[in-house]
């Protein structure tokens, strides 16, 4: 089959959970033997390295500019999608059995005369109207408030009428999906990709780790309360160490240095290709979200890495892991703090036992059979 994708972002190097899960799905896709084109929306043309990386597994990748402009702000639609609006002319020469729409940000693909596709399929990351309004409650800028707060209400609309439009719509949350019945009929739970990387360690120091993005407001609002609230507590506990790894996007590395230089015991990792090592130094990964929407895909990679996962009952919704059977949940700085300390005084067996539980429930909901019956060859 001839598949589409269309992403708002390049998904390569995935630095953050929505390029982990747009590449794995890809990855997927070519393992079922089918051919795939990529477009992808950017603000800089990708590395050739990095286009080199993806050609492994597309046969074409076509880059469309994405632009910001002041006036789009006015805009009916959400700057998300307008900034993306040259979706709407971009030359394309084939016709697909599919075209993946990942997420409504690249709505505008649909509006485009020259695209060619049996079906649409709109994979769901997030309820963006949800999610604007959470970066909204995390973030202290007043501008980026009003921003967030806009766009949330925008997406309530655009949403709809870009689901309107798909013939399937392809949720990873299992609890988003059941949010609006109104499209229930069109609708399935796809979770993230899984690869066939298992692994299990020692689990025997005490150093904690966080991996997220750092530019977005929710995921810089969680560590910084975990630093405030909980780590200061821990700096008696021979040997502990917080590992922070991140992707600063646009923002300069010095802006996030700046921000943990006062903090003690801290390692600050940043843009970094490779996230495997710091996953073999910890034991513990933790995810105190306070805001945010969908699944938090930094707790699922934790446990395939083989980590013990702590983590606030945001940072683990749509997973439907289960509480002190697969992880440990913790909501306020004691919780944190409490939980911490028992994990590093577990028997190595425990927690052996409570990864091998949260594995197993992540092979058993492997996404690769339900994407094979998804995109399949109706003349067979």
């Amino acid at each position: 089959m001839k598949v589409l994708i269309i992403s708002s972002f390049f998904p390569y190097p995935a630095y953050f959970g929505g390029a982990f899960d747009i590449l794995n799905r890809i990855k997927e896709i070519k393992s079922l033997g089918h051919e795939i084109d990529l477009i992808c929306t950017c603000k800089e043309f990708p590395e050739e390295k990095n286009i080199y990386f993806i050609k492994q597994f597309v046969n074409e990748v076509l880059v469309v500019s994405r632009k910001n402009r002041v006036i789009d702000l006015f805009s009916k639609n959400p700057l998300q999608v307008v900034s993306r609006k040259e979706l709407k002319t971009i030359s394309l020469q084939k016709e697909y059995d599919y075209a993946i729409l990942e997420s409504e940000n690249v709505g505008a693909i649909l509006d485009n005369k020259n695209l060619r596709a049996n079906k649409i399929i709109v994979r769901v990351h997030n309820d963006e109207s949800e999610y604007f309004y959470q970066l909204g409650k995390s973030t202290q800028k007043y501008r980026d408030k009003i921003y967030y707060y806009i766009e949330s209400f925008k997406f309530k609309t655009y949403s709809k009428k870009i689901f309107n439009k798909a013939d399937r719509l392809w949720f990873i949350s299992n609890k988003e999906i059941f949010n609006d019945r109104t499209f229930h009929h069109k609708a399935i739970h796809l979770p993230t990709p899984v690869n066939n990387v298992w692994k299990t360690q020692e689990l025997a120091n005490k150093q904690v780790l966080f991996v997220g993005a750092l530019f977005m407001p929710n995921n810089l609002e969680a560590i910084m309360w975990y630093l405030n609230n909980v780590h200061n507590f821990l700096l008696k506990e021979e040997n502990y160490k917080l590992i922070i790894v991140g992707s600063t996007n646009d923002l300069k590395q010095e802006f996030f240095y700046e921000i943990f230089k006062n903090y003690t015991h801290v390692e600050v990792r940043l843009n970094e290709d490779d996230l495997t090592s710091f996953y073999s130094e910890a034991t513990i990964f933790i995810n105190p979200m306070l805001h945010g929407a969908g699944v938090k895909l930094k707790s699922i990679n934790a446990i395939q890495n083989g980590l013990v996962l702590i983590s606030s009952s945001i940072g683990i919704e749509g997973t439907g892991l289960i509480k002190d059977e697969m992880y440990f949940e913790a909501n306020s700085p004691e919780d944190f703090l409490n939980t911490i300390l028992k994990v590093f005084n577990m028997r190595n067996e425990e927690k052996q036992m409570l990864l091998y539980k949260a594995q197993e429930f992540l092979k058993q909901n492997n996404p690769l059979s339900i994407l094979e019956k998804e995109i399949y060859d109706e003349k067979k």
